[in-house]
């Protein structure tokens, strides 16, 4: 009997999105692919994330550099990852006891130029804008127009999915926390425009969920694309409108927009840069490109390193002046399991993890052409803000920064084995359904007392 499970994909949470540079943006190649080629390979995630990962690839200063001064520390993390990335341009802020105490720009705005990346660049933040996001649903909650326990369907009339389980089943809860079944899976961007994300919202009744809504964790960009559309039926605000004028303005955060005009205007800002192993060439990304409107809530803003370390301090001081203490607490609250490791979990918008003892809220933003990382611990109003215009966050930065300043001890990885007299039981034929709904066959075996998995390559079947 074939059994059915889901493959976590956290570490490759992909969404297709064209990446062509405008021809009022500044560019450093020439050549261009036509849209449909770039379909192909736009990307949307939270990034490399998992601890382990973090400690497995985690470096010793070199034996000089031991007892340089933190700035040099921070900067000797910041270079040594943008060195493993190739990465063009980078900047970083770094803030302790609700202080900064380093801010700055690394390399170019883009690949062969000469204009240099500072602490005010511009650049996309990819996944991160999820966190604020959740931040305009909460406002809604705080108004009485939204109750996080009702259905999708009662702010979006006539929302529709395929499969077994109704759009009605979805409640607000769900998309804040990616328990909504949702694949990570866009058929449609919508276009530009206000209507955008209604429009993309009525192309959804063919889209069948992967598992019932609330049962399980699966990280997927439509969840903050309902949730965006949630707040803004329930404020009768355009989304973009609504971010600006309630989150951002108020925070102090006036580099950070949707609006790629505004960000041409203040002509600060870095290009992306993303590498197509198909034709073995790099392409650039302006500020124009990706705009797509119906997308902007799962990660579509610009921002730059201060405004994003103020968007951290803003959530660990209790939501002032834009939400309410216990709000913030909520969206930082563990309210999901990500089936990982037993310390990690997600809260609305936000990986919560416990690193060497600290208690630690992060995000990651991949988005074609660019990486973010936004990294706090409460205990210490501490914060690390990195961007980069290569499409990796610069994640292994963020917590080399963590050791240089915080200086945490080291604490054994716990066991996680399990006992192998037991690996048996998991043998068998399973259908597997990866984060984007593509599904493949594979089958479980112990061979000379190890489990294998054998299956079709979902990107080549058969093989």
């Amino acid at each position: 009997m074939t059994r059915r499970f889901r493959t976590q994909a956290l570490l490759a949470c992909l969404l297709v999105l064209p990446a062509m540079a405008s021809a009022g943006d500044r560019t450093v190649r020439n050549d261009r692919r036509s849209s449909t080629d770039q379909l192909s390979r736009g990307w949307l995630g939270p990034g490399p994330s998992p601890v382990e990962l973090v400690r497995s690839h985690q470096k010793p200063l070199p034996a000089d550099k031991q007892a340089a001064s933190l700035a040099n520390a921070i900067d000797l993390c910041v270079e040594s990852n943008m060195y493993d990335l190739d990465a063009p341009g980078a900047a970083v802020a770094v803030v302790l006891d609700g202080e900064t105490i380093h801010e700055r720009g690394y390399g170019l705005k883009y690949r062969g130029g000469s204009d240099e990346v500072n602490a005010d660049t511009i650049f996309r933040i990819g996944s991160v804008t999820k966190q604020m996001t959740a931040a305009a649903v909460m406002q809604q909650v705080e108004l009485g127009t939204v109750d996080l326990d009702d259905p999708v369907t009662d702010y979006i009339p006539g929302f529709s999915v395929g499969g077994r389980w109704p759009a009605d089943r979805i409640t607000v809860w769900h998309t804040l926390t990616h328990t909504s079944g949702f694949p990570d899976y866009i058929n449609s961007i919508g276009g530009v425009g206000e209507g955008a994300l209604t429009r993309w919202a009525g192309r959804q009744n063919s889209v069948g969920h992967q598992a019932p809504p609330g049962s399980d964790y699966n990280y997927a960009n439509p969840n903050f694309m309902l949730a965006g559309l949630v707040a803004e039926r329930a404020s009768v605000v355009p989304y973009r409108d609504l971010f600006k004028q309630n989150l951002w303005e108020p925070a102090g955060m006036h580099d950070t927009t949707f609006e790629p005009q505004e960000v041409i205007n203040g002509d600060n800002y870095a290009l992306g840069h993303t590498w197509d192993p198909g034709s073995q060439r790099e392409y650039t990304i302006g500020p124009r490109d990706s705009d797509y409107w119906a997308v902007g809530p799962a990660g579509m803003a610009f921002s730059n390193v201060g405004d994003l370390a103020r968007w951290a301090l803003l959530l660990m001081d209790g939501g002032a002046p834009i939400l309410s203490q216990r709000s913030t607490a909520t969206m930082q609250h563990p309210h999901q399991t990500l089936h990982l490791t037993p310390d990690r979990f997600y809260g609305y918008g936000i990986f919560i993890e416990e690193y060497r003892g600290l208690d630690v809220r992060q995000h990651g933003g991949n988005v074609t052409g660019f990486g973010t990382y936004l990294l706090w611990v409460p205990e210490r109003r501490f914060v690390v803000a990195l961007v980069t215009n290569v499409d990796q966050s610069l994640y292994e930065a963020a917590y080399c920064i963590v050791n240089r300043t915080l200086d945490p001890p080291l604490i054994p990885a716990p066991d996680l084995t399990t006992d192998p007299a037991t690996w048996k039981r998991y043998e068998g034929d399973y259908l597997t359904t990866e984060a984007d709904g593509t599904q493949y066959e594979g089958t479980v075996y112990l061979s000379d007392g190890q489990l294998f998995i054998r299956g079709d390559n979902p990107d080549n079947p058969g093989e």
